[in-house]
């Protein structure tokens, strides 16, 4: 496995949580704020965004990651303010991503 795998497999398994997600949250009776949804939303996009970059070694891939670390953050403490299991998977895809990808961030900076 090389230095860029798991912040690849982490950026896809965290878009695809926030795709589970807002796959139920469209089907759902209850709704959701604006904002939680969008978050989600955007979080998804970015990870799938930085896990191509990465993988592509595109030059942009510093910067993204360093979005893509704040919007999982950012959609972590969100989705742990909800109890459901989906949600509570969601942040935890979140979490590790931006784990994953902090190295490849703090090239940005």
């Amino acid at each position: 496995m090389n230095e860029t795998s798991q912040p690849i497999k982490a950026c896809i398994e965290a878009w695809l949580h926030c795709q589970n997600l807002l796959e139920v949250l469209s089907q759902q009776s209850k709704s959701f704020s604006q904002r939680t949804q969008q978050v989600i939303e955007e979080c998804a996009q970015v990870c799938l965004g930085t896990g191509h970059a990465v993988k592509n070694s595109l030059a942009n891939q510093h910067q993204l990651a360093l979005l893509c670390v704040g919007l999982c953050e950012e959609c972590a403490e969100i989705c742990e303010r909800y109890s459901n299991k989906l949600f509570r998977q969601c942040a935890l895809a979140c979490r590790q991503c931006s784990a994953a990808v902090t190295s490849i961030a703090s090239a940005a900076v």
